[in-house]
């Protein structure tokens, strides 16, 4: 999602105006008189201005936010201005890895995916290269791992199969094997909810634990509830939103 987008969000969640941001903003800065300023936070918002690795640095800060991941969102908005997030974006930073993995999969060895979780780019990418054969693989590997960061990382793939032909398979998967959609769940809220690995699978595991920031949740879910290019985000972000629903709107003041 766009940063801009993230940034409102938490600042909603927070219940603090543009205003009350750039003020805490400016004081994390040493100049409380000082930069950003509202419209600067406004412009943000917008999508107009994504902020530089200095408001970054603060914005994690102020937000309590993984700087990290206010830095990946704000790459992925500069790639999307200067390509529309076109597939040739994406392999521009993934596609020296994405090729290792494709050719890995065609030569029917699972040992790269078997190692780490791969990102959601990497996927993207890695499914744009993927054949027939090579689908066939994953499938395989995806039901049959023999550990499950191969499973997932398999239901990764297949699920950004272009034409999402192997929607049903990635989601019965994610139905029956419970390690694939704990990790899946996790990398989902990782991804979304721009939170650190610990805490999104904490989050994935026991929502009803985070009722307090159940709208913000929520709010983050509905949008990938309806990512084209990846079923399992969908699968997983339409679980969470049911986990979600009893808890919304009870968010204290």
């Amino acid at each position: 999602m766009p940063i801009g987008q993230l940034i409102r969000d938490l600042r909603t969640l927070e219940r603090w105006t543009q205003a009350q941001l750039a003020e805490r903003l400016a004081i994390a800065a040493g100049d409380p008189t000082g930069a950003p300023g509202r419209d600067a936070v406004k412009r943000w918002e917008s999508g107009k201005v994504i902020p530089g690795r200095h408001w970054i640095g603060h914005l994690s800060g102020v937000l309590d936010v993984p700087a990290g991941l206010l830095a990946a969102e704000a790459t992925l908005d500069r790639v999307n201005r200067r390509a529309f997030l076109g597939l040739s974006a994406l392999a521009v930073t993934h596609g020296p890895l994405a090729a290792e993995m494709a050719a890995s999969i065609a030569g029917r060895d699972p040992g790269p995916l078997a190692r780490v979780q791969t990102t959601h780019g990497a996927d993207i990418v890695t499914a744009s290269l993927a054949d027939k054969a090579s689908t066939t693989h994953l499938r395989r590997w995806m039901a049959d791992g023999d550990v499950p960061i191969l499973r997932v990382n398999a239901a990764g793939i297949l699920a950004k199969i272009p034409g999402q032909g192997q929607a049903d398979h990635v989601a019965r998967t994610l139905a029956h094997d419970e390690e694939v959609r704990h990790l899946y769940l996790t990398a989902v809220t990782s991804r979304v909810c721009a939170v650190d690995w610990t805490t999104a699978g904490q989050i994935a595991s026991q929502p009803t634990a985070y009722a307090h920031r159940a709208d913000f949740l929520a709010t983050r879910f509905v949008g990938e509830a309806l990512n084209p290019r990846d079923s399992g985000a969908r699968w997983c972000a339409s679980v969470m939103l049911r986990e979600l629903s009893p808890m919304i709107g009870r968010s204290p003041a």
